[in-house]
């Protein structure tokens, strides 16, 4: 390279953050970007010296040798190179590896948690060096994972089928997954009544109380017969008002958000995907509008703070602004990584202004982030909450209780900007009863109910879990969750997840052969043990060698132990073979479960068994008259992305159709079509794309999801 005019090299990992940071920096710097890693375990083999304490065989990967010379050639003579990574273990390693492949001397280590110009040039007049413990502790969780899964991958090969695989922490995400699913199939529903009844005060208001306790203890009645009984004992019954108890309740604000409850309130509110929301939180990031986005942390820096106190004051009032500043307790024993919560860089950014930079989807996100940011520094909300406990005149015994009750906002507090469900006053009807007042019964309103199954996981409360289990880190719930789904282990409908028949395969056999690696609090325990590796408390070759021996043995007893036949077949079927005549076993397949001969690989007769013709909604679906190869009839498939039509006489003959809508493109006349977007949604469009562009249009909700209440 000719003369630099240049002293000073800064490195990032990103391009577009390398942009962000060049525009706070002078000509005495030039800044370059890594784009990500720059050497990586091989994709082809363990590369890992196990009888060299482990040592990783790191090689370069491929395109980047190109970034490595470009880095060499920009180093200057007698000026400083800046690692500027990103502030966490994997931006850790990232410096580390760059310093080694380029053989820099005296490189020196930046971190800065929001990309701002003051935070950039304060972090580059403190510069520090890289931290070995975390360099560690990331090469430790790297090569625990590679380890597990490919040597645990090789197995299941054996004993399932080739291409599957299982990893250290998703399969224990996804065991979480077929748990929910297995207590949902053995739930038992139970009927049960919600009794309440409507009665008239001295002013002629109707009011409601609903049936709560019998005798003292929580009373729900559970069959119509019981209902009636009860009906019939109270009569006409006046009620008697036997307590009014009334009092404020104060409810404090919301802490700012981590990565976690990032990503359960944008799928909650905005329906994102964890992926989606941290390439959005990543952008924004990049782009200086926000703090680091990888955190575990609660805590805002003293000028943050001051700024939304000043904001808070000046926007909505003094009496918005609590005396003192709200200050919240990490609930993560090692919140190592994380510095400060995510929150804007300049509370003064409007929402405009992002969806003009990055778009609408972006400027929400930023919107969610800011208004949890300003009013975790607000006051509290205070409430009124009024309870009436009525009970019928006769009979006495037993003496049923009944309630009713409402709340008045007295003052919203953080909710002015949060947002509420509740702003009517609910307090109007019921405040002028008295003690000892007697109400007039008009009606028993009944309703009968069923007990529900618990819920299927959702984006957000798997996340949930898995933090509350101590699996994964903040910066790996996203990529659990990608894998599990991308593996073909879990389905997603309506938002819910679901595991598919070969999830369960995987898991079973995995519960059955190895409880230690499914286990939630062993798995606990290793993010624990990297935690302490991170501290310098730890030493990396014991940690590993802990985990890498009894894992070896159990695959060692599983291979002996464990045929293929036991895994793959799920039980006996009525069903007679079409080939032979003889007896037909269920099998899992890759894409689901189907029928197949007792006496396979000898004979090859086969069923499906993934949900024919008569699941389908054939009012809503197009069925082909006939095969497009050879005319012949079609049957419903179940594939890796759902289901499709394929010939009856595959394999010989293997042409297919798409599940196609009876809806015709308006544009076209073409046979519509459900796909799935770049981000898990799905949509209808013409089957005739890319010809034809044209995408059905859905209404969009009335309802504002921005006022929903945040779990």
């Amino acid at each position: 390279m000719a003369d630099k005019k240049y002293k000073n090299l800064l490195i990032v990992e990103s391009p577009s953050k390398a942009k962000t940071i060049n525009k706070y920096l002078g000509t005495d710097f030039k800044v370059v970007a890594t784009v990500g890693h720059v050497i990586d375990l091989p994709k082809s083999k363990l590369g890992v010296d196990i009888d060299n304490n482990y040592e990783p065989q790191l090689e370069t990967i491929y395109g980047k040798a190109k970034v490595i010379k470009e880095i060499k050639r920009a180093i200057p003579k007698g000026g400083n190179v800046y690692l500027a990574m990103d502030p966490d273990r994997e931006g850790e390693a990232i410096a580390y590896h760059v310093a080694n492949v380029t053989g820099m001397k005296n490189p020196k280590r930046v971190t800065f948690h929001e990309i701002t110009k003051s935070a950039v040039e304060e972090a580059v007049k403190n510069p520090g060096e890289v931290n070995i413990d975390l360099v560690e502790a990331q090469k430790a969780r790297r090569v625990l994972d590679r380890l597990v899964g490919y040597k645990l991958s090789e197995l299941i090969w054996k004993k399932i089928w080739y291409g599957l695989s299982a990893g250290r922490v998703q399969s224990v995400a996804l065991r979480l997954v077929v748990e929910k699913e297995e207590e949902r199939e053995a739930f038992k529903s139970e009927e049960y009544w919600e009794v309440s009844v409507k009665l008239r005060d001295s002013t002629e208001s109707v009011l409601i109380a609903k049936l709560a306790k019998k005798d003292g203890k929580k009373y729900v009645p559970v069959s119509k017969d019981e209902v009636e009984e009860f009906e019939k004992k109270i009569g006409n019954s006046k009620f008697l008002v036997k307590d009014v108890t009334k009092r404020n309740v104060s409810k404090h604000a919301y802490p700012p958000f981590t990565t976690s409850t990032l990503q359960q309130a944008a799928n909650n509110i905005l329906g994102y995907t964890s992926k989606r929301t941290m390439g959005m939180a990543q952008t924004l990031y990049q782009s200086g509008h926000i703090t680091y986005m990888r955190t575990d942390s609660v805590f805002l820096s003293n000028k943050a703070v001051d700024e939304i106190r000043n904001l808070v004051n000046n926007r909505y009032g003094e009496k918005y602004v609590p005396e003192k500043p709200n200050y919240y307790k990490n609930r993560s024993k090692n919140a190592q990584e994380a510095h400060e919560a995510i929150r804007p860089t300049d509370f003064n950014i409007d929402f405009a202004q992002i969806e003009k930079e990055h778009g609408k989807p972006a400027a929400k996100l930023y919107e969610l982030i800011w208004k949890r940011a300003v009013s975790s520094q607000m006051s509290s909300k205070e409430v009124e909450v009024l309870s009436v406990l009525l009970s019928p005149k006769e009979p006495k015994n037993p003496e049923y209780i009944f309630t009713m009750g409402g709340e008045r906002i007295l003052f919203d507090g953080f909710r002015k900007v949060l947002g509420s469900k509740k702003e009517e006053d609910e307090l109007q009807e019921i405040e002028k009863i008295k003690k000892g007042d007697e109400l007039e019964k008009v009606e028993f309103i009944n309703e009968q109910k069923f007990t529900q199954p618990p819920a299927r996981y959702t984006e957000a409360s798997l996340i949930k879990k898995l933090e509350a289990l101590g699996i994964g880190r903040p910066s790996t719930y996203s990529s659990i969750i990608s894998t599990i789904q991308a593996r073909g282990y879990v389905g997603m409908e309506a938002r819910a997840i679901f595991p598919t028949d070969i999830g369960r395969v995987v898991t079973n056999f995995l519960r059955d052969n190895f409880k230690r690696l499914v286990d939630y609090k062993y798995t606990a325990k290793v993010e624990d043990e990297l935690d302490q590796i991170a501290l310098g408390k730890k030493k990396y070759v014991p940690v590993i060698d802990d985990e890498y021996k009894p894992l070896m043995e159990s695959i060692g007893i599983a291979d002996k132990n464990v045929h293929k036949e036991d895994v793959v077949i799920l039980g006996k079927s009525e069903e007679k073979c079409p080939e032979c005549g003889g007896e037909m076993v269920v099998r899992v397949g890759r894409y689901g479960k189907f029928l197949s001969c007792v006496k396979f690989p000898e004979c090859k007769g086969m069923k499906d068994l993934s949900g024919g013709e008569e699941e389908l909604d054939m009012e809503k679906y197009y069925k082909p008259k006939e095969c497009p190869e050879c005319k012949s009839n079609m049957v419903l498939k179940n594939g890796k992305y759902g289901k499709f039509w394929a010939c009856e006489k595959y394999p010989e003959c293997k042409g297919i159709v798409s599940l196609l809508l009876n809806e015709k493109c308006p544009e076209c006349g073409h046979h519509l079509v459900e796909r799935r977007g770049k981000w898990g949604r799905t949509f209808t469009g013409c089957s005739n794309y890319p010809n034809c562009k044209y995408i059905k249009k859905v209404k969009s909700k009335k309802a504002k999801k921005g006022e929903k209440e945040e779990s």
